[in-house]
Order: structure tokens, then C-alpha cells, then sequence
């Protein structure tokens, strides 16, 4: 870098733009390929680096030389990753369970493939017409795999908070459902005994 070390913290520590810009340009390629090793989809990657750097410019007044920021790159971008695969083996899994217990199910009747593939398509349309907080917390609950402590978390209110949002959020879509097609209701059943199975 063409600027002192202990010059660019100081001006890095002060909120100095230039500062972290120069920082940033030293260290962006060098973090997104690390990143990349373990992140195999470009976007996914990039948002990851982005990311660790915002946090690196939100805690800039917590760093004393290049080399702390050199190891909080490192180990942020490492967590991150770890993060990111935790979440998609998540993901995954509960996507998995559904499916082996669709294919458990008889074919015939309400279990067809079009009825099922109509029914999921009602569901994530009612899912979007939930009450802010419930459709937040179903989602990330049901769609994202997150547990009730990282929810609560992420969203600053406490655990009960979410089981009441979670329970409310499969009441409405119960009765948003069954009100449009009472010929679906076995089925919607069906999902909604894996939710509390996998909530």
C-alpha cells in the first residue's frame, strides 16, 4: 500500500473513506478467492465478501494494525462460509424429509402430482399473505430452516415470540386453505403435521 500502515488505521479508525477503500482493494480479490474455495456460486460469494467487508467498516474503530485486519478477514470469511453450507445442508434436509414423505403416500386421489404441485403453489401464495411478523418467521422457520433461537435472534424478540408467530402463521394458512378447496385437505394436513414434526 502507498500510504503507512499505521497512517491508513488511523485513518480507517477515524471513518476515513479513503481509508477503507484502499484497504478494501489490498484485500477484496485475495478474500473473494478464499471464499470462492468453499462457495461454489458466484453471487453466493460475492454477497459473502461484501458482507465481511461492511462488518469490517462497522467494527473499524476495534482495529490496532493491518495484521488484526488481515486475521478478522480470515476468520470472518471462514465463518461465513461455514454459515452459508450450515444453512444449504439445512435447507436441504428439510427438503428432503418432505419429499420422502410425499413419495410414502398413495398416488391416486388428492395425492396426485398436479393436486400436490397445486397445493404447494396456494400454500406460498397464502404464506405471502400472512401478517408481517408470522410470514417472516414461517419463512425463515419453514423455507430458510432456521431454529427458534436463531430466529428470535435475527428478529431481536424472544423465543415464545416466535413459537406464538410460527403457531399463528399455520392456523391462518389452515383456514386460508381449506376455505379455497375442501377437496385439498388431506393434503394440507399432511403438510402441516411435517411442520410441527420439523419445527
Amino acid at each position: 500500500m502507498e500510504q503507512p500502515d499505521n497512517d491508513l488505521i488511523i485513518q480507517f479508525n477515524q471513518g476515513d473513506t479513503e481509508a477503507f477503500t484502499a484497504i478494501y482493494n489490498n484485500y477484496y480479490l485475495t478474500l473473494y478467492n478464499f471464499v470462492k474455495k468453499f462457495i461454489s456460486e458466484r453471487e453466493d460469494a460475492e454477497d459473502i465478501t461484501a458482507d465481511i467487508f461492511f462488518k469490517l467498516w462497522r467494527l473499524r474503530a476495534n482495529f490496532d494494525n493491518i495484521k488484526n485486519i488481515e486475521a478478522f478477514l480470515y476468520i470472518t470469511g471462514r465463518n461465513a462460509c461455514l454459515d452459508f453450507l450450515r444453512h444449504l445442508q439445512r435447507q436441504g434436509e428439510r427438503q428432503k424429509e418432505l419429499l420422502h414423505v410425499l413419495l410414502q403416500q398413495p398416488t391416486e386421489g388428492v395425492l396426485q402430482e398436479d393436486l400436490k404441485a397445486e397445493v404447494l403453489k396456494s400454500i406460498h401464495k397464502e404464506i405471502e399473505k400472512l401478517p408481517r411478523s408470522c410470514r417472516n418467521v414461517f419463512k425463515m422457520a419453514y423455507l430458510e430452516g432456521l431454529s427458534n433461537s436463531e430466529i428470535a435472534e435475527t428478529l431481536q424478540i424472544n423465543n415464545q415470540s416466535v413459537r406464538n408467530h410460527k403457531q399463528r402463521a399455520i392456523k391462518l394458512l389452515r383456514i386460508a386453505l381449506l376455505n379455497r378447496n375442501i377437496l385439498v385437505s388431506a393434503f394440507i394436513g399432511l403438510y402441516f403435521h411435517l411442520l410441527r414434526l420439523l419445527g
